[in-house]
């Protein structure tokens, strides 16, 4: 481990990195400390994670850091959290929501902060407040930059970063043109960087803290200045300048030069040209050469070749490149005869491996199509309820035999009303409305939730480790964010059903099985919470005692989708429902099933509906059902002749189905009373 030291580099922040470094780029990790709070920037790789860790604890203690803020995602900034959670550090992690969607992947198990969703601030307990600005594609998408009030510093993240081989905490006089280099390396455009320079003008700037190189703390407005009119990503849209204007191959000569220069340092790039035929000022300006331009630009790189190694050239070949494209000349050829023949040899397969790599790609994306069409949901892309039972067996399974006090908890969400939406909209829309639930649902998230699509149009969030309070508060979030949104093309609500595993571990009978009994009540409650009247969230009842058929509805329709419609809805609130298409078949089936209630279409084939409760009236076990039409044909004369059967209830198609739901569980209630 290298030696460790931190600095403070303004009132309550600190560098706190380490002194390694790797290819010239040296990573800055800064803590800020606020009474009890600490609040943690950039914290740096798995590499630098031993000498910044003593040094965060050499200056507060692990468990007063608050937040982790993380500017992108890249691993030489990110990759450190998981490092600090194990060592006991609990935080939230401040970041953008595409950052989020990404630096997940490194493991990460803190809450999220999002500076989207709070007004890109964060205002710590004191009252000092920091504030985020978007620099996005400098060099990522969501990429942003912090600012604090207090100290007017500005943690610019990738922004005014250098390469440097001699590295200091603070800016030195020849930093600006290692600041270039970075630049020219990793931001894509000066179309992208000017805008963003140009805010940082307008803004109250004392000191510029990057991730990489060194700190600014004097005369910022000149390193704005030189990155707003910086031509990086000259690649793509070259500037096409006069050589001879410009100084000529010595003006450009000296420009490599000094760049190599402040990378490295000057008694290098001295020893470099040593025994070549060309002076040098003190600023490594080129003042002498004898032999052409044109030679003198190819031999000054052979001569970085020989001495230096493929590595100068690597670095300074942004560089290089601009410089070539910007006075129309060609590349040095050492580039053409080392570097692409490194990149060819590096790159070039025969044509049988080549044949074979295609084959053997193509073969991974079949048998990857062919898992994720097995486990995850074609609409969603989550994982499927057969994933999820075999996630479920295993995590509890695990936690059974480890004796483990983990108690997990786990939410099943039961969309309410999508048959209706089904039955107007049609199917496309049943799909959009799935997807605008899960894009819902994993905003929510706060963790490490596993979110799963269950059956039907049900969903499920497993949470390993949770309270009851807090799984019943998280629940109500879910339930309120649905029935409040406005993505749908119509309300939409959820009922919910939660249980811990607390609730069912102890009983004996579930031994061998806790994962199928886990669910089972959970499955359970959710159908509850529907029989309560929807958009409920169910959290308490029996674990073993339910009972799951409520009774028999015969419904007597050739109508498909009708039936369709309305036998969904009946058996979501747990009715066995029998559906005949013809009065005759269905006079038998009333006779031999006794159901709580018959719902009739009156035109049906072999027997009307007139026809149909004439005959139940004749039969004295079945006169007392109660009988609700619901058809195309509805007119003084049908309604006369339905009230002449003892049939009060005359729905017309097509119909509102809360309305007719509310009649047929106030019919039903009513008998049994």
């Amino acid at each position: 481990m290298t030696t460790s030291r931190t600095a403070e580099i303004a009132a309550g922040i600190y560098w706190v990195g380490g002194c390694a470094q790797d290819g010239g780029l040296h990573c800055n990790p800064y803590l800020i400390i606020e009474g009890n709070e600490g609040v943690l920037i950039d914290p740096g790789s798995v590499l630098d994670f031993e000498d910044v860790y003593e040094n965060v604890c050499s200056l507060i203690a692990l468990e007063k850091i608050k937040y982790v803020i993380l500017q992108h995602q890249d691993p030489d900034l990110c990759s450190a959290v998981p490092l600090f959670e194990k060592a006991g550090a609990k935080f939230e992690i401040v970041t953008h929501w595409r950052t989020q969607t990404l630096v997940k992947y490194y493991g990460i198990q803190s809450n999220y902060y999002i500076i989207n969703e709070n007004n890109f601030l964060l205002k710590l307990k004191s009252g000092r407040t920091l504030g985020f600005v978007l620099t996005p594609y400098l060099h990522f998408p969501g990429a942003f930059t912090s600012y604090d009030y207090q100290t007017k510093t500005l943690f610019s993240s990738d922004l005014f970063g250098a390469f440097s081989y001699e590295w200091s905490l603070y800016a030195g006089e020849d930093y600006l043109e290692k600041m270039k280099t970075f630049h020219e390396h990793y931001m894509p455009s000066n179309s992208i960087l000017r805008p963003v320079m140009e805010m940082f003008l307008g803004m109250d700037i004392a000191m510029i803290v990057p991730q990489h190189g060194s700190i600014i703390k004097g005369n910022v407005i000149s390193y704005i200045k030189a990155l707003r009119d910086l031509e990086c990503g000259t690649l793509l849209n070259p500037i096409k300048r006069d050589l001879a204007k410009s100084g000529g191959y010595m003006g450009i000569c000296s420009a490599v030069l000094k760049r190599l220069g402040s990378i490295f340092n000057q008694e290098s790039v001295r020893e470099l040209v040593a025994d070549m035929e060309l002076t040098l000022d003190d600023n490594l300006n080129i003042t002498d050469y004898n032999v052409t331009g044109n030679e003198l630009w190819n031999l000054i790189f052979e001569q970085i070749l020989v001495r230096k190694g493929i590595s100068w050239l690597i670095v300074i070949e942004p560089l290089t490149e601009t410089l070539s494209k910007e006075y129309d000349i060609p590349m040095p050829e050492v580039f053409e005869s080392h570097i692409k023949k490194i990149e060819d040899e590096a790159s070039s397969l025969s044509e049988q491996n080549r044949m074979l790599k295609e084959v053997n790609t193509r073969l991974e994306s079949s048998i990857q199509e062919s898992q994720n069409k097995l486990i995850r949901c074609a609409i969603t892309g989550l994982y499927n309820f057969s994933f999820f039972k075999n996630y479920l067996a295993s995590e509890i399974n695990s936690i059974f035999t480890d004796f483990s006090e983990q108690n997990p908890g786990l939410i099943v969400i039961s969309l309410d009303n999508i048959e209706r939406i089904e039955y107007l909209y049609g199917h496309d829309e049943v799909e959009a409305v799935q997807r605008n639930v899960v894009f819902i649902l994993e905003a929510l998230k706060e963790g490490n939730e596993m979110l799963f699509k269950l059956q039907g149009f049900t969903f499920a969030f497993y949470i390993p480790q949770t309270t009851k309070e807090a799984a019943l508060v998280f629940a109500e979030k879910i339930r309120n964010s649905v029935a409040t949104s406005e993505k749908f093309i119509e309300k939409v609500t959820a009922s919910i059903g939660l249980a811990w595993l607390s609730e069912i571990r102890e009983k004996a009978e579930y031994h061998g099985k806790l994962d199928e009994a886990f669910y089972n009540v959970v499955a359970m409650r959710t159908k509850i919470a529907r029989n309560m009247g929807r958009n409920i969230v169910c959290s308490q009842s029996s674990i073993t005692e339910y009972t799951e058929d409520i009774g028999k509805i015969l419904i007597a329709d050739s109508d498909e989708i009708s039936v369709d419609v309305l036998k969904t809805a009946l058996e979501n609130i747990n009715y066995r429902v029998i559906a005949i298409s013809d009065g005759q078949t269905a006079m038998q089936i009333a006779r031999d099933e006794k159901p709580l209630l018959i719902i009739s279409e009156v035109m049906i084939p072999k027997m009307d509906g007139f026809l149909f409760r004439e005959e139940m009236l004749t039969d004295s076990s079945t006169s007392k059902i109660p009988f609700i039409y619901l058809s195309y044909l509805k007119n003084d004369e049908s309604v006369l002749r339905a009230s002449s059967l003892g049939v009060e209830h005359y729905f017309k198609k097509p119909f509102m189905l809360s309305e007719l739901m509310g009649v047929i569980q106030n019919r039903i209630k009513g008998e049994m009373r």
